[in-house]
């Protein structure tokens, strides 16, 4: 019934039902749909959907939301049954089960909530157990946040270092673990939660109590030198520490706001930072144009993309392609994050008047073959950029474009002649960052037609598209790292008189386009076709 349905509505073919059949004759445990999805015939939404009109009951398609410091259950009983409790209101409680008919999960919430109203629902097996991982995960640090709660009352205790540096250890040893970026201590009215950023998105991870808070706050502000005391201003700081065997950096940035301070710390990996050109996800033929702009003896060559799009990341990859003991390199920026051998670096400083501007003059001076600048900001630094560029120093940088044709316009808008940008340019590459597919549970998908109707005309005959499922190894997210969607394109001749004559951007693209300049949105697309990332990354990042 539930197979003829599907192929009345299209979704399934006469042969994949046959199929699933066949396998179901020798798993008759297996439930039909269970089957189907597991030969990715059908999608998570139709799974569900189909599922939960079958039990009579609603479905929830993602658990992504769920605020964890509400669910106070034993996790070994929530992992026996299978279920989540995903609201609980006075009158009210919501249950999400992977089977929301089982006897045993209705018997175990009505024993617990007796006098309140419950409704179960839908959620799929992966989801629930990605929140049950995540609340074992809150449950080891709950022996160290009562260490903490015992030396706040002055208890003694055995260890020699306090309970509140090893939550804080143990906090930055998980989120390099996963992987993070970031990492955000938001304080409420009852307490704080902590959120790392992986990958570009940020999931809970853990609650703090007020006290806990406190304290923890107080030592991050001590590790990164800030006043402890300060409370009603913004401060950054910074801190190293050594966790697993490799040395880390850590920023750290303070905000008051109306429940306490805001604070988010920035993870420095230098294992991350320090790669070469090959290796950060550049697709071969814009890899290519790239290095070749990088071969020029002068100009200004730019990299942009919005904050997070691994800009920095492509100029030090840059750096490591084109520096050696031949050439002065020196780096302008704000701040330096990463200390490198073999470059002077400058950290802008503009309390005590050591603008981008007023360092690169100094620079100048200094008789380099190339300069690398953290941003151009404005039109003073942009004039002194151009003047390095037409005197004979090869200058990196970054702007903050949509993409890289905008970067011409946007020069002449900071006020810098067309004739100067036409004759200092080198090259423009753009670019985003986009989530890569865990190889580990890599699956092929076929997206929605919201997706795939806007670039038929793109797309190959019976295109194949991947996914993650996600897994142990992937943290239940489908995803295990980053890579880069990119445009590039150099400057020539023809280009520069175009530039010159401040021509419109429609006009130099379309001059591009017929040199064989292809968009980022392009480069996701084969990316996607690839299996290296979703098309609903690309989408998420270029427009087609």
């Amino acid at each position: 019934m539930v197979g003829e349905n599907l192929i009345n509505k299209g979704i399934i073919t006469k042969e994949q039902l046959e199929k699933a059949l066949e396998i179901k004759q020798s798993q008759p445990s297996k439930k039909l749909l269970e089957i189907l999805y597991d030969l990715n015939f059908i999608s998570k939404e139709v799974f569900l959907k189909e599922l939960a009109s079958e039990f009579q009951v609603k479905y929830v398609s993602s658990l992504d939301n769920l605020r964890l410091k509400n669910i106070k259950f034993p996790v070994n009983i929530l992992k026996q049954i299978k279920a989540v409790p995903i609201d609980v209101r006075f009158d009210k409680v919501v249950i999400a089960a992977e089977n929301p008919v089982d006897w045993n999960v209705k018997n175990y919430f009505q024993r617990i909530f007796p006098d309140l109203q419950l409704e179960f629902v839908l959620a799929h097996k992966d989801d629930i157990e990605k929140v049950i991982k995540l609340l074992e995960n809150r449950q080891q640090i709950s022996q160290l946040k009562a260490e903490i709660k015992r030396e706040l009352k002055g208890e003694e205790t055995s260890y020699e270092q306090s309970a509140v540096m090893r939550l804080i250890q143990y906090i930055l040893k998980v989120s390099i673990e996963k992987k993070a970026s970031d990492i955000h201590i938001e304080p409420e009215e009852d307490g704080a939660i902590v959120r790392i950023r992986i990958f570009g998105t940020l999931y809970e991870q853990w609650d703090l109590e007020e006290d806990i808070y406190n304290a923890v706050v107080s030592r991050i502000k001590v590790e990164a030198n800030m006043d402890v005391s300060e409370k009603r201003k913004p401060q950054d700081g910074s801190f190293s520490m050594e966790i697993g065997g490799n040395h880390f950096d850590f920023r750290v940035s303070t905000l008051p706001t109306v429940w306490g301070e805001s604070v988010v710390i920035r993870i420095l990996d230098k294992r991350n930072i320090l790669k070469r050109l090959d290796d950060i996800g550049i697709s071969p033929k814009n890899l290519e144009i790239f290095k070749q702009g990088l071969r020029k003896p002068n100009g200004i060559f730019l990299v942009t993309g919005p904050t997070g799009s691994g800009k920095s990341t492509t100029l030090y990859a840059s750096l490591h392609e084109i520096a050696g003991v031949d050439k002065k390199v020196i780096t302008v920026e704000d701040p330096v994050e990463y200390k490198l051998r073999g470059i002077q670096q400058v950290n802008v400083n503009p309390k005590a008047g050591l603008t981008f501007a007023s360092a690169l003059r100094s620079i100048l001076r200094q008789d380099p073959d190339i300069i690398m600048i953290g941003e151009i900001r404005d039109v003073e630094t942009l004039e002194i950029a151009i003047k390095a560029a037409l005197t004979g120093h090869l200058v990196l940088s970054t702007l903050h474009t949509n993409d890289s044709v905008s970067a011409i316009s946007r020069m002449v808008d900071m006020g810098a002649e067309p004739y100067l940008v036409a004759a200092s340019l080198v090259g423009v590459e753009a670019q985003r960052l986009v989530k890569t597919i865990c190889p580990y549970c890599k699956t092929t998908y076929k997206p929605s037609d919201a997706y795939l109707e806007p670039i038929k005309h793109m797309l190959p005959a019976n295109p194949i598209f991947y996914k993650g499922r996600g897994c142990e190894k992937c943290n239940m997210t489908g995803f295990s790292g980053r890579t880069l969607v990119t445009e590039v394109f150099l400057n020539d001749e023809k280009l520069e008189s175009m530039i010159a004559k401040n021509k419109e951007k429609t006009e130099l693209l379309e001059y591009l386009k017929s040199k064989g300049f292809k968009n980022m949105f392009y480069d996701g697309l084969i990316k996607a076709l690839k299996g290296e990332t979703t098309l609903e990354e690309v989408y998420k990042v270029a427009k087609p």
